[in-house]
């Protein structure tokens, strides 16, 4: 039977969550990542802002030379988080079978309620306008057979549309659609395609399987399938997620080793309070720098018992820091750390006495800031922060590009 793939996505969600707690810049072009006298890059920008020419991952400095009169916002990842929370929450009412591609962006199944609901675009009609009116956000629909052309769908129906793909019309709707709008089919694979006189999906279908896997490797399989509509992928609705990491960008070129420190600390703080709450450990631990001059490093290590514990993970990742900036004559302008592998549950060793008492403290942690601030409970190294940023009990330290650091 026909699948009934529903791909949703917020509009310019950062922007729009900023513009629905301050109505004062709705109409204003609004650019969430950072100021325009800081580094790094646009997460988000409302459309009004994207009139001049600004995207996502656009340098801050140049998204200010296109529009000077801009309202530049760093941004705030708990209230985003929260909002992509109820998202979901409202998601799941409708299905079982949700996945959830990012904080703003999401895959309904609605083949297996089949029974539940008589007519799937009236049932897609009813999502959108709940979605709209409990987040009071405004989102874009798009309804196929599977992934990629509800995907595709939903690229058409922007901004705050909806557009379902009929059964039988998938050749039309595909066959002058840009080539760069495919998954897979990225700048430089672009470039080789254009060389070819290939310039819409539909110009594709005149390249052999063979040809393409010559020219993109397995990929061409992929772009060969889904230049004709063809994805059998299930939705990701289960299981463990892969990583979990927190990174920051200094507001200026870091060299004073307890300061650096103190952001990792700070880091490892944030990330551990995500692996309690989903109750994971970590099997690898992962460190990464940027220097002044842009290059990028990182170390990790594989550990025989999984950790959970903050101050572990921090000893871990502090000596994986060691090892790489020491000797260093450079400054840092980045500084993270990931982990991997993840598990639910910690296997004892042979003999290893079971001690609850560092559980016990992580969740009594966790009750304090609930109720007083993250901010509320730091340690002495995470405090030597208040040099460099402002404190908010509620949300703790901000953090350049906070609403990408987490």
């Amino acid at each position: 039977m026909r699948r009934c793939i529903v791909h949703i996505d917020i509009d310019a969600f950062f922007a729009a969550v900023e513009e629905l707690l301050d109505p004062s810049l709705k109409g204003k072009p609004v650019i969430v990542g950072g100021l325009p006298h800081e580094r790094g890059v646009a997460s988000t920008a409302s459309y009004e802002a994207r009139k001049y020419g600004i995207h996502s991952g656009i340098p801050l400095h140049k998204a200010y030379q296109l529009c000077p009169d801009g309202v530049f916002i760093r941004g705030n990842y708990q209230v985003y988080r929260a909002f992509s929370e109820r998202f979901l929450e409202i998601c799941s009412c409708y299905t079982p079978d949700v996945e959830s591609a990012s904080l703003d962006e999401a895959y309904l199944d609605l083949s297996r309620c089949r029974p539940l609901y008589p007519c799937f675009s009236r049932a897609v009609q009813d999502i959108k306008r709940r979605l709209e009116r409990e987040l009071g956000l405004t989102v874009s629909v798009g309804v196929g057979s599977n992934k990629t052309l509800a995907k595709l769908a939903t690229n058409r129906a922007k901004p705050g549309g909806l557009f379902e793909i009929q059964p039988g019309k998938e050749e039309d709707f595909l066959k002058d659609l840009g080539i760069e709008l495919l998954p897979g089919i990225g700048p430089k694979a672009q470039v080789i395609l254009r060389m070819l006189n290939i310039h819409k999906i539909g110009d594709l279908w005149g390249l052999p399987r063979a040809t393409l896997r010559s020219l993109f490797g397995l990929n061409g399989e992929a772009i060969y399938l889904q230049a004709r509509g063809v994805d059998s992928r299930p939705l990701a609705t289960a299981g463990l997620p892969k990583s979990v990491s927190r990174e920051s960008t200094f507001l200026e070129d870091i060299w004073e080793r307890r300061l650096l420190l103190a952001h990792l600390a700070y880091l490892c703080d944030r990330l551990t309070l995500a692996l309690r709450k989903d109750r994971l450990f970590a099997h690898i631990v992962e460190v990464k720098v940027r220097y002044s001059d842009f290059k990028t490093e990182g170390r990790r290590r594989l550990l025989v018992s999984p950790l959970q514990d903050m101050g572990e993970i921090f000893r871990v990742a502090r000596e994986l820091f060691d090892g790489l900036f020491t000797g260093s004559r450079l400054s840092l302008r980045l500084v993270g750390v990931k982990v991997s592998d993840l598990v639910r549950g910690r296997p004892l060793a042979l003999f290893e006495p079971y001690s609850p008492r560092r559980e016990r403290l992580g969740s009594a942690l966790d009750r304090v800031r609930e109720k007083y601030g993250f901010g509320s409970l730091l340690t002495v190294r995470e405090k030597m922060l208040d040099e460099i940023y402002s404190l908010e009990k509620r949300q703790g330290f901000i953090l350049k590009t906070a609403s990408l650091t987490k």
